[in-house]
């Protein structure tokens, strides 16, 4: 039965590895891969999407976002919005060369939406559709050169580690009421809550990641914190609905130093900060890490003392409270 439906349906034939994602959306990464993932991804995010693809239901929930919704959100994307190019959006699409060739992945498909009244950047992509940054025209229009480095990176890292359909499971969640929701819904049996749990475990983990990539983007990484909470300050809403006013750039990047200063076995997480706030500090360890100056070698990183890919992951984690996986 199940050769003849191989047969038939060519979808079944498609390699959905890993490895084939990378080797279809990333021009060169031989020397970036390390025990299957990308250098500069949190180890925690592919180790619990590991575990939700192990979930009971969730091959149902995936296989209904990757067949439907996202090719649903595709299709009114080529048909509704502008694709940005050397003509239009010229300034929005040399930033979004810059951020291919600063992580070697193929060019992205960019969209600029005007009919979402939101400052809203997001990334779809799927085993059978080709990758798109989506940022909304009040997001462009708020933005500096800068801020859309950083958010243009943080979503090819996105679609370079394979997040998009994890991303659009988590849309069925009634977890925050400001979650983007696509037009196109196609699941319509209850999400488990061991699948509800770890996405939203998952989500704290895949920013961290998607930040890191977005650190490499940037022409100076080192003012990560300060362009993220002026974004913040801006009202800038991510994907997920959260939101930043209140962020104080002093008060991070007076953590952060103390933080860099402080070895790995005396850090602690503090709970008295934001989720928010521990996000950006653990994300903040990657500026010292090796694998942004293997990604960045037109960066100086002669008076900087470096760590590991491995212990810039252990020191995330402590900050943001988790522990790791």
């Amino acid at each position: 039965m199940s050769d003849s439906m191989e047969s038939v349906n060519p979808l079944m034939q498609i390699d959905t590895g890993f490895r084939s994602y990378l080797n279809a959306y990333t021009r060169s990464f031989q020397n970036h891969v390390v025990d299957g993932q990308l250098d500069y991804a949190f180890d925690s995010d592919f180790a619990v999407r590991q575990k939700i693809t192990g979930l009971t239901g969730w091959s149902k929930l995936a296989k209904a976002v990757n067949s439907a919704d996202i090719s649903a959100e595709a299709k009114h994307l080529f048909m509704k919005c502008n694709q940005a190019g050397a003509l239009k959006y010229p300034e929005l699409y040399d930033i979004v060369k810059v951020c291919a060739e600063r992580l070697e992945l193929n060019l992205p498909i960019v969209f600029v939406r005007e009919d979402i009244d939101k400052p809203l950047i997001y990334s779809v992509a799927s085993d059978i559709i080709e990758p798109c940054i989506v940022m909304t025209q009040k997001l462009l229009e708020l933005c500096t050169e800068e801020e859309l480095q950083l958010l243009i990176g943080c979503e090819a890292g996105r679609i370079q580690n394979n997040h998009a359909v994890y991303n659009w499971a988590f849309t069925y969640l009634n977890y925050n009421r400001n979650v983007y929701k696509p037009a196109e819904r196609s699941y319509k049996q209850s999400v488990s809550n061991q699948i509800v749990c770890s996405l939203i475990e998952w989500v704290k983990y895949a920013d961290i990641t998607a930040d890191r990539a977005g650190i490499i983007c940037i022409d100076r990484p080192g003012r990560f914190l300060d362009i993220f909470c002026g974004l913040y300050k801006k009202g800038y809403i991510d994907f997920y609905g959260r939101s930043g006013k209140d962020l104080d750039f002093g008060k991070l990047s007076g953590l952060h130093g103390d933080n860099h200063t402080t070895a790995a076995r005396s850090l602690k997480s503090d709970g008295s900060l934001s989720e928010l706030e521990r996000r950006l500090l653990a994300s903040a360890e990657f500026l010292s890490c090796d694998s942004l100056f293997a990604w960045r070698r037109d960066i100086d990183k002669s008076d900087i003392h470096t760590i590991s890919g491995q212990i810039c992951d252990v020191r995330s984690s402590i900050i943001l409270g988790t522990g790791g996986q």
